[in-house]
């Protein structure tokens, strides 16, 4: 048995990008070529005092104000354009709500790209989900002081974890709406991983009795993580875990690295329910129908009802993946692989949901 795929959060991020590596810089067909709207680079105080994030805004052409987008990237270090596989779905993502009279900030997670700070310490993640959402707090903040934006109308677009982020920012911030691309309903550990490791060995073909054995070990790891008194004594008790169940030393590092963490400890715990029903104004949740990251079966029918705001939405797209490429099996090893970086369906339902709450 292999753990590889339960940290999809190293390994299948250092899958494609060896993968991206080994083809060199791949362009894509979304990719904006020429973007005719204002474009700023900018910084600004991160949640902490000694954090600086930075990114870019881009702003439509004439007075405005404008109502305003703040996109949150998904789990692991990313960058302000969520370079995944040579893609950048933050960057068409950005270039398309620009184009449809939205500002737009995006940025890069504190220690990536042009931010300050640390995202990892000791070969460990360190930031939680806390952190996160004070620097999406900042984001707003920061966009509240600019003159061009409707302070009325800014709001949060969450890809995977950013959901998660999103919800929690607007406890402190007054987001106006929240867009949420395939972010779990549903409590990461241990509910959307087991499944995620489900899906994802039945694509790769493996058998009923090791789909389930990978998924006691994702429950018996939330254990540790929930039960263990400290970030030391969690680690020790996985590695032994991973040992006993013979994963090799490169697939227990990569596992330790994003598990053993502050950022593992706070997700064994963390239930997003209540603070998805805390936020009373318009939400569009959309799912990949095959994505096998975060399943939309388990997570959609959960998210539906705790959205009370009547102008919320929750779709299943068919035939889209966890980047909501088109993608009939949803399987990872296929994002580089698909032209595509973000399918008209997610777009065109974005812009329309838009167009009808502002």
């Amino acid at each position: 048995m292999t753990l590889k795929k339960f940290s999809l959060l190293t390994s299948v991020f250092m899958f494609l990008t060896a993968c991206a590596d080994s083809l060199g810089w791949i362009s894509r067909p979304q990719d904006p070529k020429d973007r005719n709207y204002r474009i700023e680079q900018v910084r600004f105080q991160g949640g902490d005092a000694n954090v600086t994030l930075a990114g870019e805004l881009t702003l439509p052409l004439g007075q405005g104000p404008f109502p305003a987008i703040i996109l949150i990237t998904g789990s692991g270090p990313q960058d302000r354009n969520e370079t995944i596989a040579s893609h950048k779905p933050f960057l068409v993502l950005s270039d398309f709500l620009t184009r449809n009279g939205f500002a737009v900030l995006r940025y890069d997670d504190r220690g990536v790209g042009e931010s300050t700070g640390t995202f990892s310490s000791e070969n460990r993640w360190k930031p939680t989900l806390s952190d996160f959402t004070q620097d999406a707090a900042a984001a707003y903040r920061f966009m509240q002081n600019i003159p061009a934006i409707n302070q009325e109308k800014i709001g949060f677009l969450g890809h995977s974890e950013g959901g998660y982020i999103a919800s929690a920012a607007s406890e402190f911030v007054p987001a106006a709406f929240m867009i949420f691309l395939a972010a779990p309903a549903l409590p990461l550990l241990p509910d959307v991983m087991a499944t995620q490791v489900a899906d994802i060995a039945r694509s790769q073909g493996k058998s009923q009795q090791d789909i389930e054995r990978e998924k006691a070990l994702c429950r018996d790891l939330t254990e540790i993580l929930r039960t263990s008194p400290s970030v030391a004594d969690a680690r020790s008790q996985i590695e032994k875990r991973l040992q006993s169940h013979g994963l090799t030393q490169a697939e227990i590092k990569a596992n330790m690295e994003v598990w053993g963490s502050d950022w593992g400890r706070h997700y064994a715990s963390y239930d997003p329910l209540p603070v998805f029903r805390r936020f009373k104004n318009p939400v569009l949740a959309l799912f990949g129908g095959s994505d096998l990251q975060v399943s939309a079966a388990e997570n959609a029918p959960v998210m539906k009802p705790v959205l009370t705001n009547p102008e919320s939405e929750v779709l299943v797209l068919d035939n889209l993946n966890h980047l909501f490429q088109p993608s009939e099996t949803g399987r990872i090893e296929d994002y580089i692989l698909i032209d595509t970086t973000i399918d008209t369906r997610a777009l065109n339902a974005i812009s329309e949901w838009l167009s009808g709450i502002l």
